[in-house]
């Protein structure tokens, strides 16, 4: 990352982020706290967007925030719940400037590993959760069966006893 004093200005600071995103201006209150590079403000930003207006926020992110925005991603999903609102955001940024990355691999290439490895280790996370799950169900449909088989046959045996009381008290 290079040092570009252009890039700063007196009226970026936190509170002008915060009105930013109290305003609706996602897009301005993103570049704003990328420029101050503070890990909690870009935190609060990005999960400040509502998910319809992610794609509209990643198209307001330059090439000179794309790298570090990436790296936040990986990190903040890593440690969040929230798995499809990081991957709609690193959709709407592959898609938004899918040339230029292409275009500078090389320059993305850790950001693209961070990413990589986070996303790798939150699919095994849920494949592992989803398993258990299916193998759960499996269960629980087997134990449903045999239950529902028992009450058959003890219905049917119930109503032969019956019908063979009745016999016997006729006679």
């Amino acid at each position: 990352m290079i040092f570009d004093p252009l890039l700063l200005a007196e009226d970026v600071d936190p509170r002008a982020v915060e009105r930013a995103r109290e305003e609706g201006r996602h897009g301005a209150a993103l570049a704003m706290a990328l420029r101050l590079n503070e890990t909690g403000i870009v935190r609060e930003t990005v999960e400040g967007v509502p998910l319809e207006g992610v794609k509209l926020a990643a198209r307001a992110v330059g090439p000179e925030h794309l790298e570090r925005l990436l790296q936040f991603l990986a990190v903040f999903m890593d440690t969040s719940p929230h798995v499809e609102f990081y991957l709609r955001w690193c959709l709407a940024l592959l898609e938004q400037h899918g040339q230029h990355l292409a275009r500078h691999t090389a320059r993305y290439a850790r950001a693209f590993r961070a990413m990589h490895g986070t996303v790798k280790v939150k699919y095994d996370d849920l494949r592992q959760i989803c398993d258990e799950n299916s193998y759960t169900l499996g269960f629980v449909e087997k134990q449903l069966l045999m239950n529902l088989d028992a009450c058959k046959e003890d219905s049917a045996g119930g109503a032969n006893n019956a019908d063979a009381a009745l016999t016997k008290d006729l006679d």
